[in-house]
């Protein structure tokens, strides 16, 4: 069979065999520079010394070489939204699950108007104090402030070119306003991405149950 000629492979045997190379005349240097110091009748043990020190030397100039061939790993920006209020465990482990779909995790905090237009009713922590919380959380390395609750396609437009934004990540949980899929932009576009809800909290559990304490003590 003919051989085909691949260029990227020869210059990279080529680099390699210049390198090999190159460290053998550096080893062979530094042995000879050795042993004009100490003079030829130098013991054998020293001389293995010195040479185990400088392979172990040579190795670790390998092991750079062989890093500096590997490819960067690109950036994937994942982005997150949401109210957040009374800032939960539940809120944390959406946040660690959404940073391992990539390497940087961006949040939307909404505003208060946008959460009372929503929901019917403001958040018990105001805007400040919930990005604050965020900000506190070590998954997330980036927050942006008053983000609309429903993000118009104009707005998902504008937040992807402007984080540059690989995926928009939401819990696995229908998120329904007014009939509407909240996300369904993003679902257009295929850059929709969900993750498992954590199960067993919920901002409006934690309030409902410190309203049932607060009755009983009563």
């Amino acid at each position: 069979l003919a051989h085909t000629w691949q260029p990227e492979v020869c210059m990279f045997e080529s680099r390699q065999l210049l390198l090999s190379a190159a460290l053998a005349a550096s080893v062979a240097l530094l042995l000879d520079r050795w042993l004009r110091r100490r003079g030829r009748g130098t013991g054998k043990d020293a001389l293995a010394r010195e040479l185990a020190r400088l392979e172990a030397r040579a190795e670790a100039v390998r092991e750079a070489l062989a890093g500096l061939d590997e490819p960067p790993q690109r950036e994937v920006r994942i982005w997150m939204d949401g109210a957040f209020d009374m800032m939960h465990y539940g809120h944390a482990n959406a946040f660690r699950k959404g940073r391992a779909l990539g390497t940087h995790l961006i949040v939307g905090v909404n505003d208060d108007e946008s959460i009372l237009r929503c929901k019917g009713a403001p958040p018990l922590m105001n805007d400040e104090e919930r990005l604050a919380m965020v900000q506190a959380c070590k998954f997330v390395d980036e927050v942006v402030p008053k983000v609309p609750y429903i993000m118009s396609p104009e707005y998902l437009r504008w937040a992807i070119e402007t984080y540059r934004i690989d995926y928009v990540v939401h819990g696995d949980d229908p998120c329904i306003v007014d009939g509407r899929d909240v996300y369904e932009s993003a679902r257009a576009l295929g850059k929709y991405r969900t993750i498992p809800r954590t199960e067993g909290v919920s901002t409006t559990e934690i309030v409902g149950r410190g309203l049932a304490e607060t009755v009983e003590r009563r």
